[in-house]
């Protein structure tokens, strides 16, 4: 091989060494604070004894801390820079609540995923837990409880279930925390840009092609999530959005 060919060689291996790795992780940009406003992320913790803090500063007030191991899906909803420079995210959690963690502590996950971002996003809009449900859609109109047995599961769990005039937010309460299990809706809000009456059309420009068509109904699959889409038609015959819901798997 020529000295121009070992050159090139050595230059392409080095190329490679450095870029390959990049690519099979298949990560992507941290997005920013726009993003994060429009489109929540999904994002889990790194690190250990990790504190979620009540302003994004290390003199911020502890709210809580995730402990050695200890996972859970978070909802990244905000990014700011702290007073170290560096970035921090404000993140919804529903065994810690809501504050901000360092960034160099998250780990951002599924970001090109649009429909997981649509569930993130309704996750943020109808809460992580009951109270913060009241603070985005005002006081129920009632509350119910109910004390299950779920099979596989161990323990009792406690669904909290708030009801509106057009509809319902479940949670199950575990040892663990609150986990949203369902948003069911006929009316009076909406899922993000999706709206009552809005054609399939639309619903198809913003969630892709329905994973599941039964009948009037459209079914989108993201993991242990499930959107369902209902339809009907109006007087003139146009069909429109009818009813919208949000389910979530506990395990």
């Amino acid at each position: 091989m020529s000295f121009l060919g070992k050159i090139v060689s050595t230059l392409l291996g080095l190329f490679l060494l450095v870029v390959a790795p990049l690519g099979a992780t298949g990560d992507f940009p941290a997005p920013g604070r726009e993003e994060l406003i429009e489109r929540p992320a999904a994002g889990v913790i790194v690190g250990r004894h990790v504190n979620l803090r009540d302003r994004p500063s290390t003199e911020g007030k502890i709210l809580g801390r995730w402990e050695d191991g200890e996972q859970e899906e978070l909802v990244v909803v905000d990014a700011a820079r702290g007073e170290d420079g560096q970035t921090w995210y404000q993140v919804l959690s529903e065994r810690r609540g809501e504050g901000w963690v360092h960034g160099r502590f998250l780990r951002f996950e599924g970001v090109d995923d649009p429909l997981g971002r649509f569930c993130m996003m309704l996750r943020r809009d109808f809460g992580t837990e009951p109270s913060m449900t009241e603070r985005r859609l005002g006081k129920p109109e009632g509350v119910d409880y109910r004390t299950l047995r779920p099979e596989d599961h161990p323990g009792e769990v406690t669904a909290v279930e708030l009801r509106y005039s057009g509809g319902r937010v479940v949670f199950w309460i575990t040892e663990e925390g609150p986990f949203l299990t369902e948003v069911d809706f006929e009316g009076g809000v909406s899922f993000g840009p999706i709206s009552f009456g809005d054609a399939p059309g639309k619903v198809e420009r913003l969630l892709g092609a329905p994973h599941g068509v039964d009948r009037s109904t459209w079914t989108y699959h993201s993991g242990m999530r499930r959107v369902i889409i209902g339809f009907s038609f109006d007087p003139e015959g146009d069909p429109g959005v009818n009813r919208m819901i949000f389910e979530r798997d506990p395990y």
